[in-house]
């Protein structure tokens, strides 16, 4: 079989012998290149980063933080397919079993030490859990947490099908997994939150959650709640077309500014020099940027699934009649004419289905709109079986607009004698909640969470949102094989349920369709979307679009090239990738 997501090893070599040629002849780069060296951005973000660390989960634009700092094994190219960046190849068995994985050479992170086959396997068993695990397993629990609990996230999960990685060279890897998976590789990205640390994270947590090591293009110098500094990593792996060494900015300072109207005064004022937005309830604010000829705009495509969770395992969700009544009851149409329309501007789109028409899920069957009457009606039945009104709480972000969608959306709910009341926490709060430690024994308490877990044209970042846990798929023997520690391997596999599903029927499609290889695969997924549908499994919204504006000397943004070759995506949830990002002089 050929190789998968091959690395284009003649690009490589080309670009070294350029900068080869350059030193020894002692030819500065061209004038336009060297002008794109140097400088500095202060950045406006509207979500706070807490922790370099593995947890709490950094959302959205303090995502984009994160990775100016940290890199993955993959990334994903302008169209959605997702290739190798500090992998060089990815080649799967015949049976999709077994992955082989070789590492871009001559990489090194941060401190120093080699990205190479024994870094990779630690990175991959700390994210298994595995390495927190080991030093359970040696100093007792309380030793193990204390050493190695700030490694333990809700990311574990995604590597729930992982039974075994091991190295073959100094620059190669094997993953054995437990069930056929044709999206591994996928899964693997994470939609750019699979991180590739240094093992001096791993051993030092005070490190880990301030100033953390990966293999990027920006080092930490500062982190705050309301303030992060990144400055250039002169030991970069990459350069550019040219041979000029990546990055090009010197530094990069990101100000939490949580409300919008005050990220575009920002920008007006040059305070800022750029600012990240979404369109959920900010189309007003990204219609003055667009109306200011000294910005320039740029936006993601509509592949981010807003919806909300249902808390299955608690009142009043636990009841379908009221997620049902819920689901009826939303004007999904008139809440994107409201909130994400402003004048002639309209970002997103009105769903059809959980995912957007582009996913392989995307399916209209069983897909519930609007009808009052329905709301009603189901509602009447939440209070004949239970003898309550039906009422529910939904926790929002203090900013005005994440303010106004909650206020019209309970004004939906009231028109169908639904009673939602608003719980104000910030995002941080609110996402550490939903997702908290596997080890501190919560679960999500809310009823209801507003959140984007669906995205993308794919499924590895849907379908570990909608199992109950992924340590009891099929055929998994992990927690069979810890012993004392499976009751905690088994709150791990929980960790991406903030819905706390637990119904075999939905694990029973979900685990089918996803260990899928042959070409029944898509049939059952489509059944698999029908089924969430129908029993009203969580409540899709407006597709979200994710921006970032610029002041006009900001360039760059738009061309992010990979190291497999190919454009990379512009703009993403976590904003634009920095690395290619400088200023014009």
């Amino acid at each position: 079989m050929k190789h998968l997501f091959q690395g284009s090893r003649r690009k490589v070599a080309a670009v070294m012998a350029i900068a080869l040629v350059a030193s020894l002849s002692q030819v500065a780069p061209s004038s336009a290149a060297e002008k794109k060296s140097g400088g500095e951005l202060t950045v406006g973000i509207f979500n706070q980063l807490l922790s370099s660390c593995f947890s709490p989960n950094a959302s959205n634009s303090a995502l984009g933080v994160m990775r100016s700092v940290y890199e993955g094994f993959f990334e994903q190219q302008e169209g959605g397919k997702v290739v190798p960046y500090l992998a060089e190849s990815m080649t799967p068995s015949a049976d999709f079993k077994t992955w082989t994985m070789k590492i871009r050479p001559g990489i090194k992170f941060h401190d120093g030490t080699p990205l190479d086959a024994a870094a990779v396997v630690t990175n991959i068993q700390a994210t298994r859990g595995l390495y927190a695990a080991g030093q359970i397993a040696a100093r007792g629990q309380a030793g193990g947490l204390a050493a190695a609990g700030h490694t333990l996230s809700s990311g574990i999960p995604f590597a729930s099908n992982i039974a075994d990685i091991k190295p073959t060279s100094a620059d190669t890897v094997v993953y054995t997994l437990w069930n056929p998976q044709v999206d591994f590789a996928e899964s693997q990205y994470a939609s750019g939150r699979q991180f590739v640390r240094a093992s001096s994270d791993l051993t030092n947590p005070t490190q880990c959650a301030t100033a953390g090591k990966g293999t990027g293009p920006f080092m930490f110098q500062k982190l705050t709640a309301s303030e992060v500094v990144v400055v250039r990593n002169p030991n970069y792996w990459r350069k550019d077309k040219d041979g000029v060494q990546l990055p090009y900015l010197d530094k990069i300072t990101f100000k939490y500014v949580n409300q919008p109207a005050q990220r575009v005064k920002g920008l007006k004022s040059g305070e800022l020099d750029a600012a990240q937005f979404s369109s959920g309830g900010e189309t007003k604010h990204l219609y003055n940027v667009k109306q200011d000829k000294n910005l320039t705009l740029a936006m993601s495509p509509p592949d981010y699934y807003a919806m909300s969770m249902f808390n299955h395992a608690i009142e009043p969700f636990n009841n379908l009649d009221a997620r049902l009544a819920v689901s009826y009851a939303y004007d999904t149409q008139t809440f994107q004419r409201i909130r994400n329309t402003y004048k002639d501007l309209s970002y997103g789109e009105v769903p059809s289905s959980i995912v957007g028409s582009r996913n392989v899920m995307y399916n209209k069957n069983g897909f519930i709109t609007f009808n009052l009457a329905k709301a009603k009606e189901h509602a009447a039945k939440y209070k004949a079986a239970t003898g309550k009104n039906l009422t529910f709480s939904q926790p929002v972000d203090t900013s005005a607009e994440s303010q106004a969608s909650a206020k019209l959306f309970a004004q939906m709910m009231k028109k169908a004698g639904i009673t939602m009341n608003i719980s104000t926490e910030d995002t941080a709060t609110i996402t550490a909640k939903a997702f908290p430690s596997p080890t501190s024994g919560q679960v999500n308490p809310y009823q209801f969470y507003p959140t984007t877990l669906f995205e993308g044209t794919g499924t590895a970042f849907t379908l570990p949102f909608l199992q109950s846990n992924g340590f009891l798929a099929p055929n998994n023997k992990l927690l069979s094989g810890l012993g004392a520690l499976a009751p905690l391997f088994g709150a791990f596999g929980r960790a991406i349920n903030p819905a706390r599903f637990a119904d075999p029927q939905q694990d029973a499609l979900v685990w089918g369709a996803q260990f899928e290889t042959g070409a029944t695969r898509s049939a059952k997924l489509k059944a698999l979307t029908k089924f969430l549908q129908e029993t009203a499994a969580v409540l899709p919204g407006p597709s979200l679009q994710y921006g970032a504006a610029f002041s006009a000397k900001v360039k760059g943004y738009d061309t992010f090239t990979l190291a497999s070759g190919g454009r990379g995506k512009a703009i993403t949830n976590a904003g634009p990738a920095w690395v290619g990002v400088y200023l014009e002089k």
